[in-house]
């Protein structure tokens, strides 16, 4: 049965990780879906921002009685009493105010924490094809500072929007009340507002766009830079990063400035036109004063309604520069959060033969990259015996990496089925797959901590006697009782303190701690010199003992053993056979590859 899963190529995993044209509405679900799972933590804010609105209403009316009352009637028990209401009220706000921002910050960490924590298992489970073809530091930038930005939309301004909008809508009723005609006046700008708004929001949103897109640039150069020192150091290129990196920070303040050139027209618009507002007041009202229709406390309460009925605009118009900073962001992580994995997990997987029994069966099996014509597989049937050791040899690019990447499941085959035991390896969860496999690569990956921590990497339950036992094996014992702190010394980013040597004999005693059934060597010495190879030979030997084993190799040289010898050419196995046997053919590949070798 063909494996039909739909694999995805480079061109596409890249079209999926542009910006979308997400909506507000989906940004709001996706963000609050998080805080509604904390009602309790949300409707306490909501009564308590809808309290601090009820007393901001009567704060003005403690002035007006001040004015109109006690001054007006020389009255001083009226005169103490509104001091001392109002003195108390903003107390009260006050106490609010901070009960409020408090809980809204604990509400705002813990729905951060879930969003950060969602993204980033989204990511990890993501197949190969997608970090192929992504960039680590945008995915870092999507991580940090985009979700960053998405908190700023649980804050008490967002949520302060709901308390707002009732202020609104009580005072411009009160003032209709109070006086229609001047409240008409005032309403008049509402509109202008509106219209502003509508006029810098899509402008403002291209600008934080362009911005985003250059920070994520920045982290991709800092990381490409950062990680490659060496190369940069050896080909003398500082001024060419250096360079490059000055364009891209030109271009990001460019952007940066465009940004600010907006905002910076759209806040004094913004306050011109608000101002606007309290001179209309200040003329109609003072000339209702002057004819004695209206009193001065009633002005001057009016003037204070009219600020709170502005505030709730003005929150409006700060929110529009967080919901559009939040919405270019939300693009972002949406990209991550709605790509389509290549590989498809069975809905109901089979779990993987153990112990392995019979054989590793690839039959008609063909893959081909996106950027090659031909295949890097062609029509590829063989047969790995279980608890044996098979070798891969061939020219590079001969296909040998790449039908191990199928066997791990890192890519699926465009055409043929490979089965263990039987089993479609599409049927086998590749977390369940992989937990059965243990590599050691030519390309050693040591994590930033300690020597323990290494050999533990994928075993976190193992004992230190486990950890002793497995370095033992590894024959790299010795060198860590040597170390000052033994187990717990620290290897240094990427393991720069330890030798080639040392950190491939890491790698082998994390392969013996996990204790796979399948074992396989990727060019594991290619990188060592004949001395080192040599000593590590051993620690190999311990790792494959009794396993199903895979060894790609360059050096033939390390193959006489292998128990079946694949030769591999242009993406086809072209001989198969012992090593004695592949010898005798006089006119053979591998006769040819092993002359090559050791003329």
């Amino acid at each position: 049965m063909p494996q039909n899963s739909v694999r995805m190529s480079p061109s596409e995993v890249k079209a999926q990780l542009k910006n979308s044209d997400t909506t507000m509405l989906q940004m709001l679900h996706f963000v609050f879906d998080s805080v509604l799972k904390r009602k309790s933590l949300l409707f306490l804010n909501i009564g308590l921002l809808l309290i601090i609105a009820g007393l901001n209403f009567i704060v003005p009316q403690f002035t007006k009685n001040i004015i109109d009352h006690a001054l007006g009637q020389h009255d001083l028990s009226t005169l103490w009493f509104n001091v001392g209401g109002l003195l108390g009220t903003t107390i009260l706000l006050g106490l609010l105010s901070f009960t409020s921002t408090y809980m809204m910050q604990i509400l705002s960490q813990q729905s951060i924490k879930e969003l950060r924590l969602t993204t980033y298992t989204k990511i990890l489970k993501q197949d190969y094809a997608f970090f192929q073809n992504s960039k680590t530091g945008d995915l870092m930038v999507r991580l940090t500072s985009d979700i960053n930005n998405l908190q700023s939309l649980i804050s008490s301004d967002s949520l302060g929007l709901v308390g707002n909008t009732f202020t609104f809508v009580v005072v411009l009723v009160f003032l209709y009340l109070q006086n229609w005609r001047l409240a008409l006046l005032v309403s008049l700008t509402f509109p202008i507002l509106f219209i502003t708004i509508r006029f810098f929001r899509s402008r403002i949103r291209e600008a934080f766009s362009n911005v985003r897109t250059m920070n994520s640039q920045i982290s991709n150069q800092l990381q490409a830079t950062l990680t490659e020192i060496e190369l940069i150091k050896s080909y003398t290129t500082e001024h060419a990063e250096t360079k490059t990196f000055a364009d891209i920070v030109d271009k990001t303040n460019t952007y940066t400035l465009e940004a600010t050139k907006w905002q910076a027209i759209f806040q004094p618009l913004l306050l011109f036109i608000n101002t606007s507002g309290t001179a209309i007041v200040l003329a109609f009202g003072g000339y209702l004063v002057v004819k004695g229709q209206m009193t001065i406390g009633d002005l001057v309460a009016y003037l204070s309604y009219v600020t709170i009925l502005q505030n709730p605009i003005n929150s409006f118009s700060r929110l529009i520069n967080i919901f559009q900073t939040a919405q270019v962001s939300y693009d972002r992580i949406h990209d991550v959060m709605a790509f389509d994995a290549a590989i498809i997990e069975p809905t109901t997987p089979s779990a993987f033969p153990e112990p392995l029994v019979t054989s590793i069966n690839f039959k008609d099996v063909s893959f081909q990259y996106e950027l090659k014509t031909a295949d890097a597989l062609e029509h590829i049937t063989c047969q790995i015996p279980a608890g044996k050791t098979t070798a891969l040899v061939g020219r590079s690019g001969a296909g040998k990496s790449t039908l191990i990447r199928l066997l791990m499941r890192l890519y699926d085959a465009t055409a043929g089925t490979i089965t263990f035991d039987g089993q479609p390896i599409t049927a086998i969860a590749t977390q369940d797959l992989r937990r059965h496999i243990s590599l050691v690569s030519q390309d050693v990956i040591i994590v930033d901590g300690t020597i323990g921590d290494n050999i533990a990497y994928g075993t976190p339950n193992a004992t230190q006697e486990m950890l002793w036992h497995a370095a033992k094996q590894a024959d790299i014992a010795d060198f860590i009782n040597e170390l000052p702190d033994g187990m717990t010394t620290a290897v240094g980013e990427r393991g720069i303190k330890l030798s080639g040597g040392q950190k491939q004999r890491l790698s082998i005693a994390r392969a013996l701690l996990k204790d796979a059934p399948i074992v396989i060597l990727d060019e594991a010495t290619a990188a060592l010199d004949n001395e080192s190879e040599k000593t590590i030979q051993h620690a190999l030997d311990n790792l494959m003992t009794a396993k199903t084993s895979i060894v790609i190799a360059h050096r033939l040289s390390t193959v006489h053993n292998a128990d079946q010898i694949l030769v591999m050419d242009h993406g086809q196995i072209v001989e198969r056979g012992t090593h004695s046997s592949l010898l005798a053919q006089k006119d053979g590949v591998y006769r040819k590859l092993y002359d090559a070798q050791f003329e």
